[in-house]
């Protein structure tokens, strides 16, 4: 779990170097059910920072959204073909939820989805050989792009999104997987956290 926690850090640091600045994003309560549900605190009245995030000019993530309601068990399961704890924000403060996976052959196996801030979503950001690619996604949101970082191990990708003011990662890790598996099912979660926006 550590390592998978590092490894998507250390993506999200080059991702941001690469042209993007501190990732923001939407409050998440810690431990919130991830079964396509929304936290009880999220259903009452608009907080302050829900209402003045209609108003943002930078278009940072909705405050309001609950990361955790964006992919259910179910489809993280589906994703990484083996059972998965519910989903949960790895760090307080943190605008991501992971379904870490329960592999027969050891741990690293997980599903996250993150809300970022629009300032770090840029699908004209250019390659550098060697480190990352990035490569448009035609027909998901309003506009999409792969990130893959490469050269460390096996390439870690990861997925970004945009609809209309909301901006989000999907990253899948699973061990052995090709590019092209992890790739599709990225896309097939972020088509389902889409349809939850």
């Amino acid at each position: 779990m550590r390592r998978t926690l590092i490894g998507l850090a250390l993506v999200a640091g080059l991702v941001a170097a690469c042209g993007g600045s501190a990732a923001t994003g939407a409050p998440q309560a810690v431990g919130s059910p991830a079964d396509g549900t929304q936290a009880a605190a999220s259903q009452g009245a608009p907080t302050q920072a829900a209402t003045s995030a209609a108003a943002n000019p930078t278009g940072a993530a909705p405050v309001a959204l609950d990361v955790c309601s964006l992919i259910t068990v179910a489809e993280a399961q589906a994703a990484l073909g083996e059972p998965v704890d519910p989903g949960v924000v790895p760090t307080t403060g943190a605008h991501s939820c992971l379904f870490a996976g329960h592999s027969a052959v050891g741990i690293g196996d997980a599903v996250e989805i993150s809300l970022i801030g629009a300032a770090d979503f840029n699908p004209d950001k250019k390659s550098v050989p060697g480190l990352i690619t990035f490569t448009k996604v035609t027909g998901l949101g309003d506009a999409a792009y792969y990130s893959t970082l490469v050269g460390i191990g096996t390439n870690t990708v990861v997925l970004n999104v945009q609809k209309s003011q909301t901006t989000f990662t999907v990253s899948v890790l699973l061990k052995g997987a090709s590019d092209s598996k992890r790739m599709d099912a990225e896309k097939t979660l972020a088509t389902a956290a889409l349809g939850r926006i």
